[in-house]
């Protein structure tokens, strides 16, 4: 578990996070949000000690974070960045195996893991393994780097803007392949990132924050149906695609389309939908001058797949 307790940060005369106070579970893919300069990086870099709290403390398994030996803390977490930073002159298998090299792990041992973790994601290592980051696309770099990560098993993997330098398509599948490894490893993440999107994508739960105050944490659903404040309102506006949106589910594919008839409810709203389900098992609608209809177990399913109930 890690608790951030009345943490506060300052450089010289500027603040950047007030009174932070936040806890996040374990095995949980937590997500801080926020406009650039709202203090996500810095509440991250606590993690690894790369920044030190001027203020409060924060505490990983029941120890404050500044009493933990650097190296050894730094080395049981995994770290992804904006870019893949896979270091140039080692092969791929080298750049997954680092970690467990400064750990001491055999070599034989570090070839098994590496293998086992190329094949993971789609990367057969008799291709991959000894190539160079060079010989790679972008989209199998940010891969490699995501499984660097957990080549030692760690109990954290700290994630910082990890997919902003990727292309809709590429950062969909970075997406995808996040939610699968850590539906799969169990792994605590903790995930920062500017796109609304993409944390109401991401995360199990998350923390939305602006100028240095958090101004929300819930899971999506509290809030999209629940924001706190006119801030959270305004980030996650309705008018921007998300799955809470008629529009989105429409294009999902996972409505069933039935006869229009003029006599069917209309909705207009993704709210609406969802209330009428909290009534009825099942529900015959029109949307946009066509029929559809949804039962309550498929509106559950489809909140599970697309909005992080993971």
């Amino acid at each position: 578990m890690i608790t951030y307790k009345n943490v506060g940060m300052k450089y010289g005369q500027n603040t950047i996070l007030h009174d932070i106070n936040l806890t996040i579970n374990d095995g949980e893919l937590f997500v801080l949000v926020g406009p650039s300069g709202s203090g996500k990086t810095t509440l991250l870099r606590m993690l690894n000690q790369l920044t030190v709290p001027t203020d409060g403390d924060v505490y990983f398994a029941n120890r404050k974070i500044k009493d933990y030996d650097v190296q050894k803390l730094r080395l049981d977490m995994g770290y992804v960045l904006q870019d893949s930073s896979l270091f140039p002159n080692l092969n791929v298998e080298d750049n997954i195996a680092i970690q467990l090299e400064q750990k001491g792990v055999s070599k034989a041992k570090r070839h098994q893991r590496a293998a086992e973790l190329l094949e993971s994601v789609e990367l057969d290592p008799k291709k991959y393994a000894k190539r160079m980051p060079s010989e790679l696309s972008g989209g199998q770099q940010q891969r490699v780097a995501i499984i660097r990560a957990l080549a030692t098993e760690p109990s954290l993997i700290l994630m910082d803007e990890s997919f902003s330098a990727l292309d809709p398509v590429l950062r969909k599948k970075s997406q995808d392949l996040v939610l699968k490894l850590h539906q799969q490893f169990k792994t605590t993440i903790v995930f920062v990132t500017h796109d609304m999107q993409e944390a109401l994508r991401m995360g199990q739960r998350i923390a939305v924050l602006n100028k240095g105050v958090i101004q929300q944490i819930g899971t999506p659903h509290d809030i999209m149906q629940h924001p706190a404040t006119d801030f959270v309102r305004q980030f996650f506006d309705s008018k921007t695609p998300h799955w809470w949106n008629m529009d989105f589910l429409i294009e999902s594919g996972l409505l069933r389309e039935i006869s229009f008839d003029e006599k069917l409810p209309v909705v207009t709203e993704f709210k609406q939908l969802m209330n009428k389900l909290r009534e009825v098992n099942q529900f015959d609608f029109q949307y946009q001058n066509k029929g559809y209809s949804m039962t309550a177990q498929e509106l559950i399913a489809y909140l599970g797949q697309e909005g992080g109930s993971r």
